[in-house]
């Protein structure tokens, strides 16, 4: 996916969109940006103009409380209150009614002052009553009582019953009055400033922020948003509930001991902001059409013709020189064409005059990294037998010679090219007896080979190096029990072929200095074995991915693959192992 988005990056047409899209993008960016800052102006414009009604009638409302609350101490200087309550005493005997009419009128007009006051009430001393300008005298009990006791008491002045709301204040002279507002009242003037239905309300308390509004006021939605208000957050605020953003603010004022929440949709109140965003939509696919069809057009006269010549350049590339270019373009491609065609002729001519010199070359070559490996492993094993006899084991040394012995009347009698999976056995066998008596118990191993591979053939000396790197990076470095693995199978026509061990010393780092040094061009100083193993496997078989090398846990593995071709089943057709008498004669 990522090699593909390069291509269409490096295209022609790839290049126009980007250059398009240079422009276009940085100027989108601002417009959205200048869209966003828009919005927020607008959100906030349309939340003021959906309130500014509330908070008009909210304020007077507050300002009428506060007047009647007021003028209710002046009530109780009232001449007819002060001769009524003074000389009531619970029963109407004559010559209190024309105090009572007195008094109860005044209360009535006293009522009529405002439009948001539902009644005014003051409470008859020492009789247990109330004087109600709606119920004119009632016992003073339920809520009546409830509030002067908690007034009386703990000097609170605004009380909550159902819908309606309760103010009490006391005059110079002890007379306790009161007031009622009618939540009903308010709800409805609401509702006559807010002719659309684009937004709904309800009432809290203004210091315990307890609903005021009766359960059957207050909808799904009002009480979801009134669960999720953060109280300590000053002005509006946006709250989701599901999928839905609602605005939600505040109106009134603490001391009048209400507020009201207003809340509405946050996409009606961005509908002006969405018809914005349908418009530079609509008008962004109309400007892209400009682009598109240039590019459709550039991709006629140029692209076309090029991407015709790309595909003559894949087809060199997988070797097909007979793919020819239709000369059906215009001039100046038709002229690239030809030239192509040309091209392809002399390269055909060409590679069959070099076929044959570079297939030598390949075979001397071979045959040049499978010599290396000889001197190498000899070195090695010289250098162990020097290592045995300093430390006097002749039982070893005799082991030792005995392989050597071994090992060179095989390769005197083997085809240079290949060796059976016995004798390469025998060696890894031997290999690992003799590192089995330098190490002693540190080290231990196990050999697994699937069944019948004996007679199959191989490159000589693949494996010993792969275990020889495992005792140099893992055995020598570490100071525990280790344990070599090998392990050789076939599946379908590829011989598989593993070595591991579990030293726990190779590290990520040091794997990848031994990627680096294997595929270099020119051998190295270190890691010889490795890298001529890998040389072979490339120049043995095209195409092989050569030596791979991982880590799992404590395991470092190395293996490789070599592909078996053939009827029966051998990579390379060569003399029998030590078979050949004229050879051995020779």
């Amino acid at each position: 996916m990522q090699r593909k988005g390069s291509r269409i990056g490096k295209s022609l047409i790839g290049r126009l969109a980007v250059s398009i899209l240079a422009i276009w993008v940085p100027f989108s960016v601002v417009v959205i940006i200048g869209m966003a800052v828009l919005s927020n102006r607008i959100t906030e414009e349309t939340i003021d103009n959906q309130t500014d009604k509330v908070k008009y009638y909210s304020a007077i409302i507050n300002a009428d409380i506060a007047r009647v609350i007021q003028s209710t101490n002046q009530l109780c200087a009232n001449k007819f209150i002060v001769d009524f309550t003074g000389a009531w005493k619970g029963t109407m005997e004559s010559g209190y009614y024309r105090l009572y009419y007195d008094a109860y009128r005044t209360l009535k007009e006293y009522r009529d002052t405002s439009i948001c006051i539902d009644d005014i009430f003051i409470y008859l001393p020492y009789a247990g009553e109330v004087l109600s300008a709606n119920q004119s005298i009632i016992t003073e009990d339920g809520i009546y009582r409830t509030m002067r006791e908690e007034y009386m008491e703990k000097e609170q002045n605004f009380f909550h019953d159902g819908d309606a709301l309760y103010y009490l204040s006391q005059s110079s002279n002890e007379m306790v009055t009161g007031i009622k507002v009618s939540l009903k009242d308010i709800r409805y003037t609401l509702k006559d400033y807010d002719s659309e239905g684009s937004y709904d309300y309800f009432f809290v308390n203004s210091l315990t922020k307890e609903l005021l509004d009766a359960e059957e006021n207050i909808g799904d939605v009002g009480k979801m948003i009134y669960a999720g208000m953060d109280w300590n957050r000053k002005g509006a605020q946006e709250i989701r509930i599901g999928r839905r953003k609602y605005l939600v603010d505040r109106i009134g004022k603490d001391a009048n001991g209400f507020l009201i929440l207003i809340y509405m949709d946050k996409s009606e109140a961005y509908a002006n902001i969405y018809d914005l965003y349908k418009i530079w939509g609509a008008a962004t696919l109309l400007l892209l059409l400009v682009p598109v069809v240039l590019g459709l057009r550039v991709r006629r006269i140029v692209n076309r013709p090029m991407e015709k010549l790309q595909k003559a350049m894949q087809m060199v590339e997988r070797e097909n020189y007979g793919y020819l270019l239709a000369m059906d373009e215009s001039r100046e491609f038709n002229y690239v064409f030809a030239q192509y065609n040309q091209m392809t002729e002399k390269v055909r001519n060409l590679i069959q005059e070099v076929l044959e010199k570079q297939v030598q070359v390949e075979q001397a070559r071979y045959k040049q990294l499978q010599t290396q490996i000889n001197p190498h492993f000899l070195f090695n094993s010289l250098y162990m037998g020097y290592r045995l006899a300093q430390s006097e084991n002749c039982e070893a040394v005799g082991d030792l010679c005995m392989y050597l012995g071994d090992y060179f009347s095989v390769l005197t009698f083997v085809s240079n090219e290949s060796i059976s999976m016995e004798y390469e056995l025998k060696f890894v066998n031997t290999y690992l007896c003799l590192n089995r008596m330098r190490f002693g118990a540190k080290l231990s191993y196990e050999v697994e080979v699937q069944e019948g591979l004996e007679e199959d053939r191989l490159p000589p000396l693949l494996l010993q190096p792969l275990i020889e790197n495992s005792i140099s990076h893992g055995l020598e470095k570490c100071s525990h029990h280790c344990l070599i693995r090998v392990e050789i199978g076939k599946k379908e026509d590829r011989l598989h072929f593993a070595v591991e061990d579990d030293s726990n010393v190779m590290t990520q780092e040091t794997m990848g200095e031994l990627r680096q040094a294997i595929n270099r061009e020119k051998m190295p100083v270190k890691n010889f074995g490795l890298w001529n193993i890998q040389s072979r496997l490339k120049t043995w078989e095209e195409g092989n991915p050569g030596i791979r090398m991982e880590k799992k846990g404590k395991l470092f593995r190395v293996s490789f693959s070599i592909r078996v071709s053939g009827a029966d089943g051998k990579t390379v057709q060569g003399a029998e192992d030590g078979s050949d008498n004229d050879n051995r004669e020779s």
